[in-house]
């Protein structure tokens, strides 16, 4: 090992100001869009996957433009079927609850 060549140096310069580069990393935590949809997707999947779902669930969802009752089926990529044969896309829900 005493054969090896020495290394060329690196150059590194200096750092001689503020860094903020990562304020929008930290902060990203904060933001709701990112959240809420992590959580609306967390409660859709605990809903199907609950002890009790067995062919449809009973829930009350909160969209952008209305509140209603349904009985969810399913879910087909980004939409939820439900028992009257429509698609309610995931991203336009706000809140889903397990009645």
């Amino acid at each position: 090992m005493n054969n090896m060549k020495e290394l060329p140096k690196v150059f590194a310069s200096s750092i001689d100001k503020d860094l903020h580069n990562n304020k929008e990393m930290f902060y990203s935590k904060l933001m709701d869009d990112r959240d809420s949809s992590k959580n609306i997707l967390k409660e859709i999947d605990s809903i199907f996957g609950s002890k009790d779902f067995v062919y449809k669930s009973k829930v009350e969802i909160t969209t952008k433009n209305d509140v209603f009752e349904t009985e969810i089926v399913g879910k087909s990529g980004s939409s939820l079927l439900t028992m009257d044969g429509k698609r309610i896309s995931i991203p336009s829900i706000i809140d889903i609850k397990k009645l």
